[in-house]
């Protein structure tokens, strides 16, 4: 070990008692848990404050998925950000007031209007325009669609 390396190894030595020192001397409590500074706190507060955070709310602004049946006369709206997954029947893309349709993400593909949807596809809100999902007049049965995000039906 030459020189150099020895001033240098002595100086971190000398700089990380220094810092220790002083981080003691400031009271050293910010690492003590149960302290004022880093206080203990039960897994059910914690929880209540992620869930709190993500704004859960009633059935039709969940995080989770909901499934939700759509019958013949039915429109499924979503709002900007909302996400649909068409499990059964035969369902049709309702494009906003731009002409702008769905997001397939699955397929990544645009859905204008009147388009057919795929089952099993995530399919994307991007915009709050009258977006969503309609049941094909011609299929005589029940949709169901799994929704995560904000929805209506009209």
């Amino acid at each position: 070990m030459n020189k150099a390396t020895k001033g240098l190894l002595a100086a971190a030595v000398v700089g990380t008692a220094i810092f220790a020192s002083q981080a003691m001397a400031d009271g050293g409590s910010a690492g003590v848990p149960g302290s004022a500074d880093d206080p203990v706190v039960t897994k059910s507060y914690v929880d209540q404050q992620i869930q709190r955070a993500l704004g859960s709310g009633g059935g039709s602004g969940t995080s989770g998925l909901t499934v939700v049946e759509l019958y013949p006369g039915q429109t499924l709206y979503g709002f900007e950000g909302t996400e649909f997954i068409v499990r059964t029947g035969q369902v049709q893309a309702v494009a906003g007031d731009k002409g702008d349709g769905l997001t397939d993400i699955t397929e990544g593909a645009d859905l204008r209007a009147g388009a057919p949807v795929s089952h099993n596809h995530l399919l994307l809100i991007a915009r709050s325009d009258n977006r969503g999902l309609r049941l094909d007049p011609n299929y005589g049965g029940v949709a169901y669609i799994m929704v995560r995000g904000k929805y209506e039906i009209r």
